[in-house]
């Protein structure tokens, strides 16, 4: 047995599916006399979770029945059933690993903490309960690092957490709803990068000409390239015959690094001219590589990346920042993060005239 919430001439209702001995499904709608709007929008999944409560006594044994082997039961922590959930959770989402590691640090670090303090069961887990975990944590999960709230994406995606958590547990049958649908989150701020203007930019090339950065914050602007992708860069992708530059690989990093022979989405699979300007700047760092594997000889590390270490180790998503960070801040230029550096491409391309379509693009 299912159940939803539905608004309906201005009321909520509950609409059972309920399984009718003949294995066909019938739908019964309940009237919450509650009035549809946001204000009621707790109390009617309160009684949602009450009538499915009421209405599932008859077939706990059925769910019971329905897994025989399982020893996880109605007195179990949630805790226990957060790590569970971890076990699987890669598989069973298909989860890249820099995503699984994400998850995986929102579980071990917030959400399993919380739960496993407080001793709720699975079975015991309502909306008011999660409602007060986020508002817990939006006050104090990010105390240990600083005396900041914890900011509304990190509030939405330990929701996102949860809701998955939580389905699962519905899939299983061990839960009748999932108790996660209203419970509410901060609104976003929408912010907007920093970034430079094409005098800014000027001033920066002209101060970093000497910096070991300075080919990969250059490709970077002008390309208008991701941190991930710059860093992804390898000789397959430079076509000097055909003169192009292909975005198809990507350097990430979260607990370890990964390397992922893809991008961020489709759009992100892109071809560039290669220019001039460029193929002698590839062929240059072609030639400071050769010169190194030289000097280094067996501890030379051999890769396809571009963009290295003297020894040919692959620079890392934090050193970058870390050094751009330092450069700026060396040549006292305006602060802004390495990974926004990209969007001053757009302020280059604009100043040249290019429509806000073509530039998207």
């Amino acid at each position: 047995m299912t159940g939803k919430l539905y608004e309906k001439k201005g009321k909520y209702y509950v609409v059972l599916n309920i399984k009718s001995p003949d294995g066909s499904w019938k739908k019964k709608w309940i009237s919450t006399g509650l009035d549809a709007d946001k204000n009621n929008q707790r109390k009617a999944e309160s009684f949602l979770q009450k009538t499915l409560y009421e209405y599932g006594k008859a077939s706990d044994v059925e769910l019971t029945r329905n897994n025989p082997s399982d020893t996880f039961d109605k007195t179990s922590a949630f805790s226990d059933y957060v790590l569970r959930w971890l076990d699987t959770a890669q598989s069973n989402l298909h989860l890249q690993q820099n995503t699984f590691e994400f998850y995986e640090s929102l579980c071990k670090n917030h959400i399993y903490p919380y739960f496993v303090k407080n001793n709720y069961t699975l079975y015991e887990i309502t909306t008011d309960i999660l409602q007060g975990f986020i508002d817990y944590e939006m006050k104090h999960g990010n105390k240990q690092k600083s005396d900041s709230n914890l900011s509304p994406v990190t509030l939405k995606r330990l929701k996102t957490t949860l809701n998955l958590i939580l389905n699962e547990a519905v899939k299983e049958n061990r839960i009748l709803v999932n108790p996660c649908e209203f419970v509410k989150v901060p609104k976003q701020i929408k912010k907007f990068p920093a970034y430079y203007n094409e005098n800014q930019l000027m001033e920066l090339f002209r101060c970093i000409k000497d910096e070991e950065l300075y080919s990969l914050i250059y490709v970077t602007v002008i390309y208008g390239l991701r941190r991930s992708e710059v860093l992804g860069l390898k000789w397959d992708s430079i076509d000097f015959i055909n003169k192009t530059v292909t975005i198809k690989h990507t350097v990430v990093r979260f607990s370890e690094i990964i390397e992922k022979d893809t991008v961020k989405t489709d759009s992100s699979m892109r071809i560039y001219p290669l220019t001039q300007e460029f193929e002698n700047l590839f062929l240059k760092q072609k030639e400071i590589e050769k010169a190194n594997r030289k000097t280094y000889g067996a501890e030379y590390c051999e890769n396809y990346y571009v963009f290295k270490h003297k020894d040919g180790r692959p620079y890392t998503p934090d050193f970058v920042s870390r050094k751009f960070n330092r450069i700026i801040k060396k040549h006292n230029l305006p602060q802004i993060r390495f990974h926004d550096s990209r969007h001053s491409c757009a302020s280059l391309l604009i100043s040249k005239g290019f429509k806000l379509k073509d530039t998207q693009e």
